[in-house]
């Protein structure tokens, strides 16, 4: 399983800096981590689809009163 490394620690000898994400299958060593509050559970994010095309264009619309 995949856990996301919270603090920069050493895990299994090799040097792990805070965000990135490590495959362990080891139950003790991932509690032990885990109740240090060193990892936690990897969570892939969904992409977010932008469907606001009038910010992306950079100009914005305007409504306007209408003169008589």
């Amino acid at each position: 399983m995949k856990y996301e490394v919270v603090k920069g620690c050493v895990i299994q000898g090799k040097g792990h800096q805070a965000g990135t994400v490590v495959d362990l299958d080891d139950k003790m060593l991932i509690e032990t981590l885990m109740g240090m509050g060193r990892l936690i559970p990897h969570v892939e994010e969904e992409k977010v689809i932008d469907r606001s095309p009038v910010l992306n264009s950079g100009v914005p619309k305007t409504r306007s009163k209408k003169k008589a």
